[in-house]
């Protein structure tokens, strides 16, 4: 009896084990957008100001790579749209503009053009270049204003590539493109001049 309780404890043991080595990893990259350092002004509460995210990217997809002869498609959480939909409110939130659904003073769109992770591998090494390139359009009864962030970062690193250094060295142009645009005045100026 002992030897049948023995056996059948190592017996689930080995099979947790190669299930869990077996376990897939997620096709989805994880990524958070940073809270606003802006200083709140309190003149900017005179603005009414709409914002509408656009995706014109050709494909959900935020990288792609292969593995094992498999093609592993990555795409974000939240959506792409989602993440810079919400950094740009929190900037304009932060910087003291009212925000409003409709009818406004100014309409600010974002126009997400970029946000992908290209990955190049070879038999020992993979190089992977993340590009984000971002469109911020104001809108209003006096005229219009346009201003683009990009970012780019670079990594290369030893035999194939993963979803961790794929989703870090992204995550990396994406920060960079928010920092970006939470130290910019010029759109904040823009909505005021055309309001």
């Amino acid at each position: 009896m002992k030897f049948s309780k023995k056996a059948l404890f190592l017996a689930t043991a080995l099979t947790s084990a190669v299930l869990a080595g077996c376990q897939a990893q997620s096709n989805v990259l994880v990524f958070n957008t940073p809270s606003p350092t802006s200083t709140f002004n309190t003149n900017n509460q005179t603005a009414a100001v709409s914002v509408n995210t656009r995706d014109l990217r050709t494909s959900r997809e935020v990288s792609s790579y292969t593995k094992n002869g498999e093609v592993i498609r990555l795409t974000s959480s939240p959506e792409v749209v989602q993440l810079l939909q919400q950094a740009v409110q929190q900037d304009l939130n932060a910087k003291g503009f009212q925000l409003v659904q409709g009818a406004a003073n100014a309409n600010v769109t974002v126009n997400v053009k970029r946000f992908f992770a290209t990955v190049e591998q070879g038999n020992l090494r993979h190089k992977t270049n993340a590009e984000v390139n971002v469109d911020i359009t104001v809108q209003g009864a006096k005229g219009n204003f346009n201003k683009s962030f990009n970012a780019t970062r670079g990594y290369e690193g030893a035999l194939g590539a993963d979803n961790k250094d794929i989703q870090k060295i992204l995550n990396q142009a994406y920060q960079d493109v928010i920092n970006a645009i939470y130290n910019d005045n010029e759109v904040a100026n823009a909505i005021h001049q055309y309001k």
